[in-house]
C-alpha cells in the first residue's frame, strides 16, 4: 500500500488517498525554509478531507513553503489563494512550489508580517479584499512571551475584516492547548461561531527530541508558573483520558526522557450569520441595521 506521505529533509511528497483526489503534491523545504511537521499533515488532511467547504478566494495565514495554499488551489472550485509569510526565503521556496505543482496560476505569495504585507503594492491588493475573501487556512507557530496561543488570537481577530457574510477559517490548534483556550477564541475574536474539529489524529508524542517543542513546553510551564490556564497532555502511561499539566510532562521529561501525548487538530470557525462586516463603516453591524 502506498504510504499516505514520504519525506526527506528538504522534500516532502503527499500521495493518494491522503490528498483525496487533488493530485500527488510536491513540497521542496530546502535548509533554512520551513518543513512539513506533523501539524502540518493534519492541516493538509483538513483540507484534503473537507474540499466541500473550501470556494473562490483564500488567503493561507503564515504560508511557509506553501503546502496549505498548494493543496487548497488544487481544489477545482477555489478561485485562487493569497499564501501571507514573514520569511523571504519561505515565500521564494512557496512560489517555486507552486509553479513545479501546477497551481501558479491560482496563488500569490507576499511577504507580509501577519495581515500587513511589507510591499505597498501587495498591501494595496490585499486591502482590496476586505469583506471578499472565501476562506482562511492557518497553521501558526506557538507564539513567545504568553501562552502560546497568540497567533492563533492575531489570525481569528484580524479574520474578519477579510472575510465573506459565509467566510470560514481551518485553525490548526493542538489539544494540549485545551478548549477553554479554543472556546476562548470567540470572545477574542467577535462575530464567529465554532463549527468543531475538522481532522485529528489519534494520541501522539509531542516530540521533546525536537528542540523547538522543548521549548514549548519550558514556555508553557512558565505560563502555569504564572498562573496561567493549564495545559492538557495525555499521559503514556494512562489507559484512560488521564492529562498532565505542562509543568508535569516538563519534570517527566527532565527526569526521564519521556514525552508527553497529543492530539494534532484542525479546528473550524465560522461567520457568524447574524453578523457582517462592513469596511466603510468602521466595524461589524447586525445585517437588521445596516446602514443605507
Amino acid at each position: 500500500m502506498m504510504p499516505a506521505y514520504t519525506q526527506t529533509n528538504d522534500l516532502t511528497v503527499l500521495h493518494e488517498p491522503f490528498v483525496r483526489g487533488l493530485g500527488e503534491i510536491r513540497i521542496a523545504h530546502p535548509e533554512g525554509t520551513f518543513a512539513i511537521t506533523p501539524a502540518s499533515l493534519i492541516s493538509l488532511e483538513a483540507i484534503a478531507n473537507n474540499q466541500h467547504l473550501l470556494a473562490g478566494v483564500g488567503l493561507d495565514w503564515g504560508s511557509g513553503a506553501g503546502c496549505l495554499a498548494i493543496a487548497a488551489a488544487r481544489i477545482p472550485a477555489v478561485q485562487r489563494v493569497i499564501g501571507l509569510e514573514l520569511s523571504a526565503a519561505n515565500v521564494t521556496v512557496a512560489r517555486q512550489n507552486a509553479a513545479a505543482n501546477g497551481v501558479d496560476p491560482k496563488t500569490k505569495f507576499f511577504e507580509s508580517n501577519s495581515y500587513s504585507p511589507i510591499s505597498a503594492a501587495d498591501r494595496r491588493e490585499l486591502e482590496s479584499l476586505a469583506g471578499r475573501i472565501d476562506f482562511i487556512v492557518a497553521n501558526p507557530p506557538s507564539s513567545d512571551g504568553d501562552d502560546g496561543f497568540g497567533w492563533r488570537r492575531r489570525v481569528l481577530a484580524g479574520a474578519r475584516q477579510y472575510l465573506t457574510a459565509s467566510g470560514r477559517v481551518f485553525l490548526s490548534v493542538s489539544s494540549q492547548y485545551g478548549m477553554r483556550r479554543v472556546m476562548g477564541l470567540l470572545d477574542d475574536a467577535r462575530g464567529f461561531q465554532y463549527g468543531g474539529i475538522l481532522a485529528s489524529t489519534g494520541w501522539v508524542p509531542f516530540d521533546l527530541d525536537r528542540p523547538d517543542l522543548l521549548e514549548c513546553l519550558r514556555l508553557y510551564a512558565q505560563e502555569e508558573a504564572r498562573g496561567g490556564l493549564s495545559y492538557a497532555f495525555h499521559d503514556p502511561a494512562a489507559n484512560s483520558d488521564q492529562t498532565r499539566t505542562a509543568s508535569v510532562a516538563l519534570e517527566r521529561f527532565d527526569r526521564c526522557g519521556e514525552s508527553p501525548l497529543t492530539k494534532w487538530q484542525t479546528h473550524l470557525f465560522e461567520v457568524r450569520p447574524e453578523s457582517v462586516m462592513f469596511p466603510d463603516f468602521g466595524g461589524q453591524i447586525p445585517v437588521k441595521n445596516r446602514p443605507v
